[in-house]
């Protein structure tokens, strides 16, 4: 038995111990989700949407231009590259490293929109803002003009296995086809505006519009059908999967109409893709926003990825499950799993829109180019990733002065690459000279104790380094744990209630003002005393705030207004409220002090505490004291009748009487018409009174609802 009642009381130590130490909060700031990582200031890093943070991968660039756009990018046989370019509408030759870029054609045109390279080797350019297409043979012999029917905009060019070329075109919506020949024909006239891009299709083409969002199956005979149209303004690119699954990159805002001002004339031709126009019934245009599209064989389609930014401009299939993504407007290239929507900012290029991507191979490895906007380069995605990057966190608020504990964190690293991190505080929302210096590095992922003195905002930085380019550390969650500073709690205020049912809330006694006496009311004309019985059950109420959230105690104690010390009335009170029976106590005028700790959430020499004492209020047990009921005749049937009346404690309040045998009461009052003392001498002119013998009842209530009766004879 004895063994037994041991356990059992070393159980019970230890949920007790556990129930205080529990209160003594420790907070943890935890950062594991894209949202976390992406608030704060990535550099060289990748952020996938499972929360993982890495190193990003190398972009170089790739060669020199001094465009304004870089609109369209083709390959010829020999992989040498041609840049159509924006708004001097040159075209370059590069070489096949890149290393040298000569002007290969100098147009009149604004813009070069779209390249393609012929079966007969020769380069065909569309323009804008004139709508040609240009046969380019070399660089010396001038272009020949194939197409010039008064479009606007030649947005993209084809060739199919017959040589046969056909380009998209704006504003009015049609597609060419131009025969080896040179002969020219429509082979389909939307009704949209604006066919923004080509794909082909074993007989056909499939077509997407720039300002309905429509997709259209067109035929080789030219007859169409619509296969989708997206909530989008405009479909952007078109690319199919070896299943047959068809994806659409659909932006919000329509396709601008580049200047169609010549070169020269100052003015500037942007990627067509401004803030669309006002959505239907007026307002302001709708946001940017873009989302990538899965059109299935069968004809259903369904959206598998929105964009976290405004503008998806370029897209190329690496294979069925990855989608490399060109963005605007902060240069960012995305790897999109459709399959499950997951995707990978894998870097950033150092110019606001990726408007194209090239994708080649060079000495058997993938090579990745991307041709951008503002300004208007050429850039290479290598598969090496950058040697470092840093990750700056948001600022995290603790809310109150606080006590740092050990920063960990979790994720892989591989031989060879590192994770560390340090630490800076302050007091001020946002970081200034104020702020302590980063610390040292910490490297201990299980938990690092965090340098910085106390203070109420923090911020950890994460460096990332590899010694072999083709590995990263990747990052998954971090984890900083700290103590608020104990802050005493603080009394917003003291209330105490009479229990009047009156619902006169002018009657409570609160510590901000001095206010009437317990069940003060005004004087009333009459009426039952019913209900008007004092209650002798106060409830002393507090009102206080705890910055620490921590678990309060309470101890309540009164005294006499004239006396020093202060009595005990309740102890560890755990409810900020507390119904005192104020009959224990003698008549006089009292205040209550509260005294609020925070030891049940504190180890012993951290708790705080505070206090918070009442105004004065009055206690009034005692009814009131009738004197004799004096009553003369008047001499006509009538009577005066007086009668003194006293308390010791409140106010007289109010007076009423009955002669005989009446029903209700009625109102008597003092002879000056006015209770406002505790003295009185009532005042009572009866009206004719039959003959024979009377009696009369008053009654007499004081402020504190005490009630006297006195009956006389006449």
């Amino acid at each position: 038995m004895r063994r037994v009642i041991s356990f059992w009381s070393i159980v019970l130590t230890i949920f007790i111990f556990a129930g205080v130490a529990s209160a003594v909060k420790t907070s943890l700031w935890e950062q594991q989700n894209h949202s976390d990582f992406e608030s704060g200031k990535p550099k060289n890093l990748s952020l996938t949407s499972t929360g993982d943070v890495m190193l990003s991968l190398k972009i170089d660039d790739f060669t020199k231009l001094k465009e304004t756009q870089v609109w369209a990018i083709v390959e010829d046989a020999e992989g040498n590259l041609y840049a159509g370019t924006g708004n001097e509408g040159k075209i370059y030759k590069i070489s096949a490293g890149g290393d040298s870029a000569e002007l290969y054609y100098n147009s009149p045109e604004v813009t070069i929109y779209s390249l393609a390279i012929g079966p007969d080797g020769a380069l065909y350019a569309g323009t804008g803002p004139d709508g040609l297409i240009y046969k380019i043979t070399d660089a010396t012999t001038p272009p020949t003009t194939l197409l010039n029917e008064g479009d606007k905009y030649v947005w993209a060019l084809h060739f199919d296995d017959a040589g046969n070329l056909y380009a998209a075109t704006g504003t009015d919506g049609k597609i060419y086809k131009i025969t080896p020949d040179g002969e020219s024909d429509v082979l389909f006239d939307a009704e949209e505006q604006n066919i923004m891009t080509l794909l082909a299709h074993e007989n056909g083409f499939y077509a997407g519009s720039g300002d309905n969002g429509i997709i259209y199956h067109i035929m080789d005979d030219g007859t169409a059908k619509v296969i989708y149209q997206a909530t989008q303004k405009e479909i952007r690119v078109l690319e199919m999967d070896s299943k047959g699954n068809l994806y659409a990159a659909a932006v919000t805002s329509q396709p601008a109409e580049p200047s169609r001002s010549r070169r020269g004339s100052g003015s500037s031709a942007g990627p067509p893709t401004p803030t669309g126009p006002p959505p239907p019934g007026g307002g302001p245009p709708q946001e940017n926003k873009s989302n990538l599209y899965k059109i299935r064989p069968d004809g259903t389609a369904v959206s598998v990825w929105n964009s976290p930014e405004p503008l998806i401009l370029a897209i190329v299939l690496e294979s069925d499950s990855q989608i490399l993504v060109g963005t605007g407007n902060e240069g960012k290239i995305y790897r999109v799993n459709p399959m499950t929507g997951d995707y990978t900012e894998i870097g950033k290029c150092s110019a606001d829109q990726v408007v194209a991507i090239h994708q080649r191979e060079v000495d058997g490895k993938p090579t990745t180019l991307l041709a951008t906007g503002n300004p208007g380069k050429l850039f290479t995605v290598t598969t090496d990733y950058v040697e470092d990057g840093t990750l700056e966190s948001e600022v995290h608020n603790a809310q109150s002065l606080s006590r740092w504990g050990k920063l960990s964190w979790e994720g892989a690293m591989e031989e060879g690459t590192t994770i560390t991190f340090s630490t800076r505080t302050g007091n001020t929302k946002k970081p200034d000279d104020t702020w302590s210096d980063w610390s040292d590095e910490l490297e201990t992922p299980e938990g690092s104790q965090v340098p910085n003195g106390d203070a109420q905002y923090i911020q950890w930085r994460a460096k990332f380094t590899t010694t072999d380019t083709e590995k990263t550390p990747a990052l998954k969650k971090v984890t900083l744990a700290s103590v608020q500073t104990n802050v005493e709690p603080r009394f917003t205020g003291i209330t105490i209630d009479d229990g009047s049912s009156s619902g006169n809330q002018d009657q409570r006694r609160r510590s901000g003002g001095n206010l009437p006496p317990p069940g003060a009311r005004s004087s009333s004309s009459g009426g039952s005393s019913n209900g008007d019985a004092p209650s002798k059950n106060w409830k002393v109420t507090w009102s206080v705030e705890d910055a620490n959230e921590d678990t309060l105690q309470y101890t309540l104690y009164y005294k006499a207004a004239t006396e020093g010390d202060w009595r005990l009335l309740k102890k560890e009170l755990t409810k900020a409220e507390y119904e005192w029976d104020i009959t224990t106590v003698a008549d006089g005028r009292y205040q209550v002090k509260v005294v609020a700790t925070d030891k049940l959430s504190n180890p012993v020499g951290w708790a705080k505490s505070a206090e918070k004492v009442s105004k004065p209020f009055d206690v009034d047990n005692t009814q009131p004291a009738i004197g004799e009921i004096q009553v003369a005749k008047n001499g006509n049937g009538t009577y005066k009748i007086t009668c003194d009346v006293t308390d010791m404690g409140t106010p007289i309040e109010k007076a009423v009487y009955k002669i005989d045998s009446d029903q209700e009461w009625k109102a008597i009052f003092p002879n000056d018409g006015i209770f406002d003392s505790k003295s009185e001498q009532l005042l009572l002119e009866t009206g004719e009174l039959p003959d024979g013998a009377h009696a009369i009842t008053i009654q007499v209530t004081d402020r504190a609802k005490n009630t006297a009766v006195g009956r006389a004879g006449f």
